[in-house]
């Protein structure tokens, strides 16, 4: 699934193609005004968990290993 923004009418629209479309030379035409003058946009994912943590930061935490940088201060270290 890949977003995409019409540079003519500013209108967002998501397109699910296979994930070789780069190479294949696809034209993508807005589905509202009917313009190939789109832009291909950053796509963000949500997860959502049933719990208050979610299972990989859980194992993070337990196995010593895993940490962000603002809670081991990965960037402090010499």
């Amino acid at each position: 699934m890949y977003e995409y923004g019409c540079l003519d009418c500013a209108r967002q629209f998501e397109r699910l193609l296979p994930m070789n479309a780069a190479d294949q030379h696809i034209v993508i035409v807005c589905p509202f005004c009917q313009s190939t003058h789109v832009q291909r946009r950053l796509s963000l994912f949500a997860a959502h968990s049933r719990g208050e943590t979610s299972a990989p930061a859980a194992a993070a935490t337990t196995s010593g290993g895993g940490c962000s940088c603002s809670s081991c201060g990965c960037g402090s270290r010499s």
